[in-house]
């Protein structure tokens, strides 16, 4: 594991600070859920409230945009098309990170002649607006951007983009052995350290449970079944749905349909751990360094979606996706190095060993007749 710098140590002090308040307001313990959203959030001290450079070579993970101009591309192109369908249209990104994305997509929109007027960026860190104000600054006199914490007045046409977000939303995690679910919890220990305890579930929480692990998991007993469940994913899709009119929601993140989500051989869950660009099992680690993230169920947010009445319209990898895009038709080799780089991004964008198949895409409509075959070179909808 890489080493923090001493400033970066002090800043996790303070993180634990206000974990060990909250706990100790609570009782003795706080839900894992309730420790990963003051991990990842808290002022100043939370993952993505300090201000540090997360993203890229010089962060802790590089997203799918940061790594390539073309994933915009493939974006602008979809837009293009959907212009037809919207008039009118806005586009509104939800966690916008660096501002590499929203940046790479006007400027391609630009040069298409086919900019909207308008760009929303739903972003609830104060510290990440601030950096992505600074990367935008020289579109604000083409489109308007506009930032927003969390959606407001309702927009007749949009085109929703949700990339590397739903991970990011803090879970519960569950302990299971011999048909009997737990929920796990962060206390303090007798030497002042965090550590995980056990209390059985809630009904409510048993009863959500039992409907989506297979019985043959509840039942073993050789091991410990570790896993995680998202609660907070119906009403962050409900939130963002009531927002549009009309709309196309596309949501890409790493993540599974339910039966390999919770395949009894995945005993350990999905909670991973980056610091530094490396990846751990260890989310008490240095609380507010780590990015701490858990794969997406996309059949609990196919089920999230349909609740939100909202048209499930393709499901695929981001490799067809991007395909369906006409994205290699849009490439342009320059030189020889600028080849050489491109053909690097769009191998790291569509193979099955580098994010190809690992990313998954969701596309989502509301009030609208959509071909979901325009989206995918192959539709998955039905692993769902």
């Amino acid at each position: 594991m890489p080493t923090p710098t001493a400033q970066q140590i002090q800043r996790s002090q303070r993180c634990m600070q206000v974990i060990i308040n909250a706990i100790e307001n609570q009782q003795g313990a706080i839900s894992f859920e309730h420790y990963m959203q003051l991990c990842l959030y808290s002022e100043k001290v939370g993952y993505y409230e300090s201000g540090e450079d997360i993203f890229g070579a010089d962060g802790d993970f590089t997203t799918s945009p940061e790594r390539s101009v073309y994933f915009a591309t493939a974006f602008a192109s979809y837009i293009q098309q959907l212009q037809k369908t919207l008039p009118d249209l806005c586009i509104v990104e939800i966690g916008a990170g660096s501002g590499k994305f929203a940046n790479d997509l006007i400027t391609r929109l630009k040069q298409w002649g086919c900019l909207p007027k308008r760009y929303i960026i739903i972003e609830k860190s104060a510290a990440l607006k601030a950096r992505q104000q600074s990367n935008l600054t020289q579109h604000s006199n083409v489109c308007e951007i506009v930032w927003l914490q969390a959606p407001t007045q309702p927009i007749e046409n949009a085109v929703v983009i949700g990339n590397e977000v739903l991970d990011a939303l803090p879970v519960k995690l569950l302990a299971i052995r011999n048909n009997q679910i737990k929920e796990r919890y962060v206390r303090v220990d007798s030497s002042g350290a965090l550590e995980f305890c056990e209390h059985p579930a809630s009904k409510q929480l048993d009863d959500l449970v039992r409907t989506r692990i297979p019985q043959q998991v509840l039942n073993q007993d050789t091991h410990t079944y570790w896993a995680d469940i998202n609660l907070q994913l119906d009403s962050f899709v409900e939130q963002i749905a009531s927002f549009v009119k009309q709309g196309i929601f596309f949501y890409i993140d790493y993540g599974y349909p339910r039966r390999e989500y919770y395949h009894e051989q995945r005993h350990m869950g999905t909670l991973v751990c980056h610091f530094k660009h490396t990846a751990n099992e260890q989310p008490l680690l240095w609380p507010g360094l780590q990015d701490l993230s858990c794969n997406v169920d996309f059949t609990a947010l196919a089920e999230a979606a349909d609740k939100a009445k909202l048209h499930v319209d393709c499901y695929t990898t981001q490799a067809h996706f991007l395909l369906a895009s006409q994205l290699l038709e849009n490439v342009t080799f320059d030189d020889q190095l600028a080849t050489l780089n491109q053909h690097s991004e769009l191998k790291k964008l569509l193979l099955p060993g580098e994010m190809g198949e690992r990313f998954q895409v969701m596309v989502l409509s509301k009030n609208l007749d959509l071909c979901r075959h325009q989206f995918t070179t192959r539709d998955l909808l039905h692993r769902l």
